[in-house]
């Protein structure tokens, strides 16, 4: 199969700090969250060998964002805690959703809450109950929190106690309040979600969700799901395995290129027989390096609508679909 590579520039680069991860809001903006201190006091291991979800002492994040298409960055809160944060969103008024991916259950009254409201301003409203083992989040214009979990949060394993998981069905939508508006049940022709790899909300109405499920063989298999308005409406078995971030157009979507190929995307078509098929590869290059090469200050892909983020030595690249297509 042919291989077309393409240059890129950089969109910006990050501001000052450690990366510790990013997202797309609800209006199409980027939002980059920053650890200011030591990136080894923001996660500390406990005696069992697990990540703790509260740390000894205060950990400064800044949240920055993007404005416009001009690549500028603007600091748009501080935050001070005793937490390990691991990703972050935005409610439309402006409020900001934090989150640490793990939560320890110890009994029923008693377990690490592990979402963060704060205002503009740095206070902390209000503190609730997502989930051990949270993937990604993403929040729509409705304030509706669409929330992926990896394999421990779904089948409870992983040293944190939960043995009947928040995120058993390993995608939940969440209202303002903490409540659960949705959970995944897949269709008689799909399979439980057993390891949700990547999420895509592409708009108030559509989201996508890829995802591992074994079906009795060595190395199990890979489905893409459409859910629109909260019901399947449709579904693809996927050739490519272990993709991070994935996009879609129409009938097209772009992956990264998973376990056996993490330096380049995959073009795929969707086909109306809930199969897909590889059209193309791609490789985007910087001054000559593949932005995807693992390496020094290298971050998986991230994707949300219809652009890819990559961050690699401190450089932030945005792709839109039309870069993949031309």
């Amino acid at each position: 199969m042919q291989t077309i590579t393409k240059d890129i520039q950089p969109y910006t680069k990050l501001p000052k700090g450690e990366f510790v991860s990013l997202s797309q809001d609800y209006a199409g903006q980027l939002l980059i969250l920053m650890s200011i201190n030591s990136i080894d006091n923001r996660e500390q291991i406990n005696s069992a060998g697990f990540v703790e979800t509260n740390l000894n002492q205060q950990q400064t994040y800044q949240i920055w964002q993007t404005t416009d298409d001009s690549g500028e960055l603007s600091l748009y809160v501080e935050i001070t805690a005793k937490v390990g944060f691991h990703n972050v969103q935005r409610f439309t008024n402006g409020d900001i959703l934090l989150a640490n991916n793990r939560s320890q259950y110890r009994s029923e009254n008693d377990y690490d809450k592990n979402g963060y409201i704060y205002s503009v301003d740095g206070v902390l409203r209000q503190q609730f109950l997502l989930g051990d083992g949270i993937a990604e989040i993403h929040m729509t214009k409705d304030d509706i929190t669409w929330i992926s979990y990896f394999d421990q949060g779904i089948l409870g394993c992983g040293g944190y106690d939960w043995y009947d998981p928040i995120g058993s069905s390993g995608l939940v939508a969440w209202n303002i309040d903490g409540e659960k508006l949705y959970e995944f049940e897949p269709s008689s022709s799909l399979h439980i979600i057993e390891d949700c790899y990547a999420l895509n909300v592409s708009s108030n109405n559509d989201t996508y969700v890829y995802y591992f499920y074994n079906d009795d063989n060595d190395c199990g298999e890979f489905d893409l799901v459409r859910i629109q308005n909260q019901n399947i409406i449709d579904y693809w078995h996927m050739p490519v395995s272990g993709s991070s971030a994935f996009i879609i157009h129409g009938n097209k979507a772009v992956f990264d290129g998973g376990y056996h190929y993490r330096t380049l995307f995959y073009l795929v078509e969707l086909r109306k027989d809930h199969q897909a098929q590889i059209m193309q590869q791609i490789v985007f290059e910087h001054d000559g390096e593949n932005i995807l090469k693992v390496g020094e200050k290298f971050s998986y892909p991230w994707a949300r609508g219809d652009s890819f983020v990559v961050i690699k030595n401190r450089h932030l690249f945005v792709i839109p679909f039309a870069e993949f297509l031309s």
